[in-house]
C-alpha cells in the first residue's frame, strides 16, 4: 500500500491509479477503494492530512469524466488497522469536503465504524451523499452477518432510508462455507 499521507508517494500513487481507472472502466466498475495509509512518524498529522488531501485533488482530475469515483475507507485502529491513519468516518468526511470534488467520497465500512464506537446515524447525518460503497461484516471476528453483536440491519435501514442507492459489499471472514452460509449472512440483514 502506498501511503497518500507522505507527499513523496503522491506521483507513483497517480500513475497506479491512472492504471486503475482504465481496468475499471474495462470491467465496469464504478468504485474504486484507496486508503490513507498508515500514520507516519515524523511528520504532523497537519502535514499527513495536508498531503493526503492534496494527493485526492489532483487524483480527482484522473478520475473526471471516466464514469470511476474513488472512495477513501477509513479502516479502525483498535483491532485491524493499528497505526492506520484515518481511523473516524467524520475525518474522512471532512476530507472528502476538504476535496470539494465529486469524484471522490468514502468508503463506509460499518465494522470499522462499530468498532471505532461510532454510531452510523451521528457519523453521516447530512453527508450520505459522500459514501460511494459500503462493506459489512460482524464483530467480534470480522466475521459474516448476524454472527456478532453488530446492528448491521438497523445500520443498514438506515442508509438506504436516508437515500443510499450503491452498492453494499459482503467483506467478512467466514465462519461457515458455502452457499447457504451466504444466504443466511443476506437474509441476516433484512431484519
Amino acid at each position: 500500500m502506498i501511503a497518500l499521507t507522505d507527499a513523496a508517494n503522491r506521483q507513483a500513487w497517480l500513475k497506479g491509479l491512472a492504471q486503475s481507472v482504465a481496468v475499471a472502466r474495462r470491467l465496469g466498475a464504478p468504485v474504486l477503494i484507496a486508503q490513507a495509509g498508515d500514520d507516519l512518524a515524523g511528520f504532523s498529522r497537519e502535514e499527513q492530512r495536508r498531503a493526503l488531501t492534496e494527493t485526492l485533488k489532483v487524483g480527482a482530475d484522473i478520475l473526471k469524466g471516466s464514469g470511476v469515483r474513488l472512495g477513501v475507507e477509513p479502516l479502525n485502529t483498535r483491532i485491524d488497522h493499528i497505526g492506520y491513519f484515518l481511523d473516524s468516518t467524520r475525518e474522512g468526511l471532512d476530507i472528502v469536503d476538504d476535496v470539494a470534488r465529486p469524484e471522490i467520497g468514502i468508503v463506509y465500512d460499518i465494522y470499522h465504524s462499530a468498532v471505532m464506537g461510532e454510531r452510523t446515524e451521528d457519523v453521516l447525518k447530512d453527508r450520505l451523499d459522500r459514501v460511494f460503497h459500503v462493506h459489512v461484516a460482524d464483530h467480534p471476528g470480522r466475521n459474516e452477518p448476524g454472527s456478532g453483536g453488530i446492528d448491521l440491519s438497523h445500520r443498514l435501514n438506515w442508509i438506504f432510508a436516508n437515500g443510499y442507492d450503491g452498492a453494499v459489499g459482503l467483506e467478512y471472514r467466514p465462519i461457515r462455507p458455502g452457499p447457504d452460509a451466504v444466504r443466511a449472512a443476506i437474509a441476516s440483514l433484512d431484519g
